[in-house]
């Protein structure tokens, strides 16, 4: 799976202003979402 040219260039900037690399903004993103999905299954 691909990203489209919005979803990346979303990527590039939140990695700029957060001062991370890219895979570091997914790695987050993961890790967020994995919380998430944990809290709703209590």
């Amino acid at each position: 799976m691909g990203l489209t040219d919005k979803q990346f260039e979303l990527v590039e900037k939140i990695a700029k202003e957060k001062g991370f690399s890219k895979s570091a903004i997914f790695v987050l993103a993961l890790e967020e979402y994995a919380r998430k999905e944990a809290e709703q299954k209590k």
